[in-house]
């Protein structure tokens, strides 16, 4: 199908299915559409199902990882259930892989989605938690909180920088669209993705471009704070709806600043309460005695028939996050080589099946660096229980000395590495391979 016809019937297939606006899709088609990155099904001239792939960088300026984006997947009502969709992920899949990248990731919007995606070879790869305030929360009290424990003089010092601190709100595109506003969030946004380590988006000026115009026709704003020199100090993007505010996606160079931010937007939301996203595991070191909810936990006591004692616990929102992205591993070596890249303290020797040629590989990782090596064994000890499913079944090998060794699919590691963050210490001490820690704020979601 000819290049313009290709992408005017995705953009109409994508409005019928999530209903956005012909301006927001016009912004993401306008700067994503590419016929190397979208696979389609199409049927006497009409596109029935179609999806497109963004290419995404993970990292910082030191090491990174490249990634795809699947977003947009929709099947022409009529046609679902036929299969189409299934077809045009493992399509997709080929290609990318083939480019060399490492995995591809989506956002389902929902548990039956989440489950549906999982059948097609993806796995749970980020979370996201939620913290919810009310409207009449008070952080500039969090934020004295926070320095309470400062001499006096360091305490008067940091007092009269946040009550320095300004506010810019932009929520319209013309003002957005200031060539020395604009170029002033982009640059903060990068320096602050320069600092970043682990699995986070380390995206180009063009991407965070669309992410803002993006918010501002979805309705939500961009929030500028700024120190006494008129340098920004914190920038959040939020959406907004009925009842309540949502912090998407938020770079600060201090908690002061953070909470600077966080108070425009409660004094200017009307009254709505604000919830705030924290993407992948977030040390909140220093900042509990800020906003520490407890809850209370109710246990019977031994020795007393029909008696209850209650005990005080703290609320940690990364024990609480949920499902967010999922992940489609393409290259297992790829991912293995950002993790030595990024921990280069790690020592690990483990054996691995790649899933494209069935071929088991070890891969060994010592002060940042990764040999991986063809494993040249025998028959499977468990060789009866792997066939019955490749995918999801652990086996073991007999090496050449008759050594039995467990061999991981490629299924199996990313379940390890992409465990939910702050979970079971006991995993991280078997393998010696910590939690990837995924962040994907600013997306098209």
């Amino acid at each position: 199908m000819e290049r313009n016809e290709l992408k005017r019937q995705m953009m109409n297939l994508w409005k019928e299915t999530f209903h956005d606006s012909e301006e927001y899709i016009r912004l993401v088609f306008d700067a994503y559409f590419d016929p190397e990155y979208v696979e389609y099904e199409e049927r006497d001239g009409r596109i029935i199902a179609c999806l497109l792939a963004i290419p995404y960088t993970f990292g910082n300026n030191n090491y990174s990882i490249n990634s795809v984006y699947l977003c947009g997947l929709s099947t022409y009502y009529k046609n679902r259930g036929e299969g189409i969709m299934t077809h045009l992920i493992q399509k997709i899949e080929i290609k990318m892989r083939q480019k060399g990248y490492a995995f591809m990731f989506l956002i389902p919007a929902n548990s039956g989605l989440r489950r549906y995606y999982n059948d097609r070879g993806f796995i749970n790869g980020f979370y996201r938690s939620a913290l919810h305030y009310t409207s009449l929360h008070d952080f500039k009290r969090d934020f004295h909180t926070s320095i309470s424990n400062e001499e006096n003089a360091l305490f008067e010092v940091k007092k009269r920088y946040f009550d320095g601190l300004t506010i810019e709100i932009i929520d319209r595109i013309e003002a957005l669209d200031e060539p020395k506003v604009n170029e002033g969030i982009i640059r903060f946004i990068l320096e602050c993705e320069e600092k970043q380590k682990g699995l986070s988006l380390f995206q180009s000026p063009e991407q965070i471009g669309v992410f803002l115009k993006e918010t501002i026709l979805s309705g939500g704003k961009v929030v500028i704070c700024r120190n006494g020199d008129g340098e920004y100090a914190a920038i959040g993007l939020y959406s907004v709806s009925e009842n309540e505010i949502k912090e998407n996606g938020r770079f600060a160079i201090n908690y002061g600043s953070l909470c600077k931010l966080r108070e425009a937007v409660l004094l200017t939301g009307d009254g709505r309460n604000l919830t705030v996203y924290q993407y992948g595991y977030e040390n909140n070191s220093g900042k509990e005695s800020v906003w520490n909810p407890m809850f209370s936990s109710v246990f019977p006591q031994e020795g007393q028939v029909g008696a209850v004692g209650t005990m005080e616990r703290v609320y940690n929102p990364n024990s609480h996050s949920e499902v967010y992205g999922m992940i489609r591993i393409l290259s297992i070596s790829e991912i293995l080589k950002f993790l030595s890249n990024w921990r280069r303290d790690l020592k690990y020797s483990i054996l691995v099946r790649q899933e494209f040629d069935g071929k088991i590989i070890e891969f060994s990782s010592k002060n940042g660096h990764l040999s991986m090596s063809e494993v040249d064994a025998n028959l499977p000890a468990n060789s009866g229980e792997e066939s019955e499913n490749k995918n999801k079944k652990i086996v073991y090998i007999k090496d050449q000395r008759g050594k039995e060794q467990m061999v991981l699919t490629e299924r199996d590691l990313g379940e390890i590495l992409f465990r939910r963050p702050g979970g079971d210490r006991l995993i991280e001490e078997a393998f010696d391979l910590p939690a990837m820690n995924g962040r994907i704020s600013l997306l098209l979601d």
